[in-house]
């Protein structure tokens, strides 16, 4: 029975990792394939609960969180009157995410978990890319699974994956984890993660993904003094100038998305800085806004002939959704945790949870990976984990 009741946790949490393998694809009107992983997930908590995996709540550490539920709940029945939006939902589904986590005495049983969906992803992207498969689009209607062609002189193309956010967050996704299994595993193996990671991270040509991904590799690397792992990141970058490396960086010519982004960013700082008192304390309001470039305005005046978007950085799309007060409220989640990495600086720095968080952190600041949850899930559970340390005193 202790055996039995054991497995039913590793599965609850082992079903948070299908979330970024599973397309947004519609089954009826009311649910679409993405939303599986999550009601499994939910089922398997209350499952948890009635057996007793799941025994306590730690109210105190999830405090700032149910505060910051019941701020955006609050603000959405006033500016859209509705208490039921996917922001909150979301955001319950985290808090039982960290509540599950908390209950939980051993976590080691995730690294596989995390090393082969790194592997996993890795390896989709580099084949496919290769062979130029797609697996068609999702609901979205925009990107393809796999290969996207493109007009791109230096590439025929750019690899996405099951996710929503097309190539960029796919990239983004592929550099958190290789940069949190290449960390965190202390074999011989962790090079083979280098390797296929900054070739599969590469393939989906997000300049700001490969960024991030070989400055904390670097910066990982010649921290340990491990110089093997510093040749083994310079080899694949070194292949990578057979698929246009250099010209992803420097021809703007075929590719305009840093202006792009530039300017929806400066678009919204400009929005903030002139709008009213109220607007800039409590937000717009979720869903009620959309950007185009240098236009911000509500989604449904925009022309069907474009595509709304966020403002490709997680923290101004705070600020716009949910205001000064709704940001604040939103950093205070993360107190605690960023206390505790001051508190032991030395170690923390070069701590694989640490790492993946100041990933993540320097992605959200060029695309919206706060709000996309194929992504920020595993942000989340990363989270839980720093709250476990905290709480074990580990």
């Amino acid at each position: 029975m202790a055996k039995y009741k054991n497995q039913l946790i590793k599965l609850q949490f082992l079903v948070i990792f299908f979330i970024p393998l599973t397309p947004h694809i519609k089954i009826t009107n009311f649910l679409q394939l993405d939303d599986l992983p999550v009601l499994l997930f939910l089922i398997l908590f209350f499952v948890n609960i009635l057996i007793k995996n799941i025994q306590k709540f730690y109210f105190k550490e999830v405090t700032p969180l149910i505060i910051f539920i019941l701020y955006i709940s609050i603000q959405n029945i006033i500016s859209n009157s509705s208490i039921i939006f996917s922001d909150n939902v979301r955001y319950i589904f985290y808090l039982l995410l960290i509540i599950s986590i908390l209950n939980l005495k051993d976590l080691h049983f995730l690294e596989n978990s995390f090393n082969f969906l790194m592997v996993g992803l890795s390896l989709f992207s580099i084949l496919l890319f290769l062979l130029e498969i797609d697996l068609g689009v999702d609901s979205y209607d925009y990107w393809k699974i796999g290969f996207n062609q493109n007009e791109w002189i230096f590439t025929n193309g750019r690899m996405n994956g099951f996710q929503a956010g097309g190539p960029n967050a796919f990239g983004g996704l592929i550099t958190i984890l290789t940069i949190y299994c290449a960390t965190s595993n202390l074999s011989n193996l962790k090079y083979f993660f280098i390797f296929i990671g900054i070739l599969g991270c590469f393939f989906t040509y997000s300049r700001a993904a490969l960024i991030v991904l070989v400055f904390f590799l670097l910066f990982f690397t010649i921290f340990r003094k491990d110089y093997k792992g510093i040749l083994v990141i310079v080899i694949p970058l070194l292949i990578t100038l057979n698929f246009g490396l250099i010209e992803r960086f420097t021809s703007e010519a075929e590719t305009q998305g840093v202006e792009d982004r530039i300017q929806m960013q400066q678009t919204s700082i400009t929005d903030i800085s002139s709008r009213g008192l109220y607007e800039n304390l409590f937000g717009y309001g979720h869903g009620n806004f959309g950007i185009v470039r240098n236009e911000i305005k509500p989604i449904s005046e925009f022309s069907e002939s474009v595509r709304p978007t966020g403002p490709h950085n997680s923290f101004i799309f705070l600020l716009l959704d949910y205001g000064v007060v709704g940001f604040l409220i939103f950093l205070f989640i993360f107190i605690t945790p960023f206390m505790y990495f001051l508190k032991n600086l030395k170690l923390n720095i070069i701590n694989p949870d640490y790492l993946f968080i100041g990933a993540f952190v320097g992605l959200s600041l060029t695309g919206d990976f706060i709000q996309n949850h194929s992504i920020s899930v595993l942000f989340f559970l990363i989270l839980g984990k720093l709250y476990s340390r905290i709480v074990n005193k580990e």
